[in-house]
Order: C-alpha cells, then sequence, then structure tokens
C-alpha cells in the first residue's frame, strides 16, 4: 500500500488510534510504526523529537494493484502529493492549523501495524504551515473535524476541475500558509480572493467581496471569544491597497497619503486578550487569510 503523511499540531479526534476520514484519509495518533519512517540524514534534531508530539498525523493511503513496474495501477509520487495536499488543505480551509512542513512517502503501509515491518520513506521537505495567532488559540476540535470528510471530497473535485481560478486560490492559500513573512502570505490570500471575485480594481474588488461574504462578516471567525470588531466592508480596501503597496515595493508609510483610499498600515493594532500589539499591515494580512478560507467555504459548497 501506498501512503503520505505528515504531522499536525492542535486536532482533537478523540480518543481512538485512527479516525477514518473517508477518501482514504485517516488521522492516526504518533506511534512506533509511523516513526520508523523517520530518517536521521534527512531531518534535523529538532524535527527528529518533534515527531512524536504531534497529536496527529494525516494519512492518505492509496493501494495499487502492484507495485512492480511498470504497474499504470500504483500512483506516482506527483499524483499522490497532490491527492494529499487535497485533503490536507480541506482541513486548512475549515480552520489554519498548524504542520510539521515533512511529507512522508512510502511505498508500503501496513494498517495493522505489523511488528515486524517498517516503514521505508522519501522525505520532502516543505515550509511548515503555520497559522495567525487568532486560528492557533482554537483547537481543531471534533465539530470541525465532522465537516473534513465532505470538505476533502469537493477540494479534489475542484482540484480535478478545469476552473484555473478555483484551483489557483486554493495553491495561494496554502503557499500563504507556507511562506515564513506575514505580509508576503497576506499578498497571497489577497491575490487568492482576487482569484475568485475576477476584481478590475480597488472598488470592484470591494463589492464582489462584500456580495460574496455579506458585508457585515466577521474578518475573524469567531473560533475565540471577543473577535475583533472589523468586518469584510471595513477592510476591503485596506486589503486591496495594502496588496497593491507590497506587490509594487511601495514603501508602506504611503498608503496613509494614498489619494484613492488612505490607510495608515503602520498604526498598531491588539487581538482581544492578547498582550502584543501588531502593525495593521499584520493584521489585515492575517485577516486576509480567514476571509480566503471563508471564501473557498462557500465556493466549495455551491452548485
Amino acid at each position: 500500500m501506498q501512503c503520505m503523511f505528515s504531522g499536525l499540531r492542535d486536532v482533537e479526534a478523540g480518543d481512538d488510534a485512527e479516525v477514518d476520514l473517508g477518501n482514504g484519509f485517516s488521522l492516526v495518533k504518533p506511534n512506533d510504526y509511523l516513526l520508523s519512517a523517520r530518517n536521521k540524514f534527512s531531518m534535523t534534531g529538532l524535527q527528529w523529537q518533534e515527531s512524536v508530539e504531534f497529536s496527529r498525523y494525516i494519512i492518505y493511503s492509496y493501494e495499487p494493484l502492484s507495485l512492480e513496474p511498470p504497474s499504470y495501477l500504483a500512483k506516482t509520487y506527483e499524483e499522490m502529493r497532490s491527492a494529499f495536499l487535497c485533503g490536507l488543505m480541506a482541513l486548512q480551509m475549515l480552520k489554519p492549523i498548524q504542520t510539521q512542513g515533512l511529507l512522508f512517502f512510502c511505498q508500503s503501509y501496513d494498517a495493522a501495524h505489523d511488528a515486524h515491518s517498517e516503514l521505508l520513506a522519501a522525505i520532502e521537505h516543505r515550509p511548515p504551515m503555520k497559522p495567525g495567532p487568532w486560528a492557533i488559540r482554537r483547537r481543531f476540535d471534533q465539530e470541525l473535524l465532522k465537516l473534513v470528510p465532505a470538505a476533502i471530497e469537493s477540494v479534489k473535485q475542484v482540484m480535478n476541475g478545469l476552473n484555473a481560478e478555483r484551483r489557483n486560490a486554493f495553491m495561494l492559500l496554502q503557499l500563504g500558509l507556507e511562506h515564513f513573512h506575514p505580509l508576503i502570505a497576506g499578498l497571497l490570500w489577497v491575490m487568492g480572493l482576487e482569484a475568485l471575485c475576477n476584481s478590475a480594481n480597488r472598488n470592484d474588488f470591494k463589492k464582489k467581496l462584500c456580495d460574496y461574504l455579506g458585508p457585515s462578516t466577521s474578518a475573524f471567525p469567531d473560533w475565540n471569544v471577543n473577535s475583533p470588531p472589523d468586518t469584510v466592508e471595513d477592510i476591503a480596501l485596506h486589503l486591496y491597497t495594502l496588496r497593491s503597496k507590497l506587490a509594487h515595493g511601495v514603501d508602506l508609510r504611503k498608503a496613509a497619503a494614498d489619494k484613492k483610499s488612505p490607510v495608515d498600515l503602520l498604526q498598531t493594532r491588539t487581538l482581544p486578550d492578547s498582550p502584543d500589539p501588531v502593525s495593521y499591515a499584520s493584521f489585515l494580512s492575517e485577516a486576509s487569510c480567514y476571509l480566503l478560507c471563508q471564501a473557498l467555504q462557500k465556493e466549495i459548497a455551491a452548485p
């Protein structure tokens, strides 16, 4: 059996060692069998240590009729990765979570965890996904977990479909979560919103985003108490201004004197119950991730 898996943080999946998500996916607690795929030559000491600390591993498994070449019934590495990322991004769309970054690919996976077998893995190094503070505060709990099987199927349909803009929006969500710089991540997420809105300018972007998500929709979902009061209507133009300044390499301080949509991107904002102030630019960047997630959820729910 072929499989690909990676570690996740802060997932509440109950007491069962394995939770079936359908579509070949499952969430599995760390165990000796999975951990046997580690390779000290391919991992840092910290990565080796953290491997046992993840709350769950998300696993995509596929049973080909034959692994002997040139069998067309076995998936290529690229096909396995594409399928795996559909499942992972289904979770991220519902509520972004922290990931390991490393993708383990194995040509043999024994679901019974045969003590005499050992996983032989290729390890792909990707940047770990780390969402903003608002998302990290809430664990991916069982209420969210109920939505995952249907979400995986819907994301697969989008990624295997012909609509490039919808595929691009998911890819931009992924790339933003993988990027270490919060403002560049925000640029990618606003690009994802633009892919869905097909906007011609800032006012068109605001109108279409408000029409799609609702002008009074909260920019920060109600995952925690005391959500910031900012709505889609409040920040839509500011998101576009931030995106434009970043895309053109403009000094962000100049946004305060912008003739069309002046905004002080360097003013400080603080999330409720947080002692750490951030720049408004960083605040907007984080909000753009959650707005893209909400837009993608509506997108897959559309007939």
